[in-house]
């Protein structure tokens, strides 16, 4: 028996990645994050309900959704290209008003801008304005 679970514990490989990205109908929770490819630029859904951009290097915020002190918990790149933050009760508390682009993915970059690119013409349709240096 327990050579066949060291067989099966050898046979199982773990893979850490993280993206840089959220693609349509998938969501930040509290506590999850994405990051720029460079390592620079971190957007964050805090415990605290704020969904914040963080330049990593000097630990410091560059743009916030203030939807602290709410019960936000998770932030979501709706398939109709909608970014949007939800509270507890399943309500908006912030949106970037991207709607009727569906498709859209929203981008962690290497400058600290987050962008939304509609798809399939990889058009900007919404961004933080928060292009810097690490």
């Amino acid at each position: 028996m327990f050579s066949k679970l060291i067989l099966l514990l050898t046979c199982v490989n773990f893979i850490w990645t993280f993206s840089n990205k959220l693609e349509p109908d998938s969501c930040l929770n509290r506590g999850q994050s994405i990051q720029s490819f460079n390592g620079c630029f971190q957007l964050i859904m805090q415990d605290d309900g704020n969904l914040v951009i963080y330049r990593l290097s000097k630990k410091e915020a560059i743009w916030a959704s203030a939807t602290d002190r709410t019960c936000s918990n998770r932030a979501c790149m709706q398939g109709d290209g909608n970014f949007v933050v939800y509270d507890c009760q399943n309500k908006a508390t912030w949106a970037s008003g991207t709607n009727d682009h569906e498709g859209s993915s929203i981008y962690m970059q290497n400058d600290g801008n987050l962008v939304i690119y509609a798809w399939p013409s990889g058009r900007a349709i919404w961004a933080s304005n928060t292009q810097t240096w690490c």
